[in-house]
């Protein structure tokens, strides 16, 4: 099976989120890409915090009371991720690691200030990493894909999707999205509804056809990896890379393949 494996937030179940050390631990850990969340300071500074969209609250990742709206970088910087010794990231000490290690980086603002894509896009020139940046939201958010693209047409785009209801094809050419992300925290009810339907399955192989990427998470059980792997869907958001690398590896075991 050639299945790739994604850290979101750096792979949080391994490493603080969203801080080099998780980037360098998922790439230990064998990720075939980092996910980031990317809010702006009081001087419209990007730092990487995943606060909840068009929100400054900062407290649950740092501990830190003042939200970020009225904090500057030098500020940002005296502040640590909960429950450890790291530092706050820049946008930057991200980007450089993906341009060091080739790996790619999927970025995903947490607002829809008309500021945020001109500061991520210009730190990824600056980097010289189009090839190796994905901007992501939720597809309700489609505005901001769009508008990348607008403002960077060789900036691939990744859209997740949390509708099973909805045409998965027609979302993603409106868009222009490189990728579907079929999302879910805990209970997948994508699987449900395509226990009714059977139409999951087809609509994947749909994407497929026309060159659009699926993947799915958030991938967190051996029942996530086993439904995903059967529709065809072989990309994974996951927290805990060797954890679902061994439920794969059980998965191939049964199987032969």
């Amino acid at each position: 099976m050639n299945i790739q494996l994604f850290a979101h937030r750096g792979g949080m179940a391994r490493a603080p989120e969203n801080t080099l050390t998780s980037f360098k631990q998922a790439l230990a850990d064998g990720a075939d890409g980092f996910e980031i969340d990317v809010c702006l300071t009081q001087d419209k500074q990007p730092v990487l915090i995943h606060v909840d969209f068009n929100q400054y609250d900062i407290r649950e990742v740092t501990g830190c009371s003042t939200p970020l709206s009225k904090l500057s970088w030098n500020e940002v910087q005296e502040l640590k991720v909960k429950g450890s010794d790291e530092p706050v990231a820049h946008l930057d000490d991200a980007l450089r690691f993906a341009s060091e290690n080739q790996i790619p980086c999927f970025v995903e603002p947490k607002t829809d200030t008309s500021e945020i894509l001109p500061i991520i896009i210009e730190r990824v020139h600056h980097f010289d990493i189009v090839h190796l940046v994905s901007i992501l939201t939720f597809y309700h958010r489609k505005q901001l894909l769009v508008d990348a693209k607008r403002l960077e047409p060789k900036l691939r785009t990744s859209a997740i999707l949390i509708n099973p209801f909805a045409n998965f094809l027609k979302a993603a050419t409106e868009i222009d999205a490189n990728r579907i992300i079929l999302g879910w925290d805990k209970i997948n009810h994508f699987r449900l509804y395509n226990v009714i339907t059977r139409s999951v399955s087809r609509q994947v192989d749909k994407l497929h056809a026309n060159g659009i990427v699926v993947e799915a998470g958030y991938i967190h059980t051996m029942q996530h990896v086993s439904w995903t792997l059967k529709n065809n869907i072989q990309g994974l958001w996951v927290d805990d890379l060797p954890y679902i690398k061994s439920c794969i590896q059980q998965i191939e075991d049964k199987t032969g393949s």
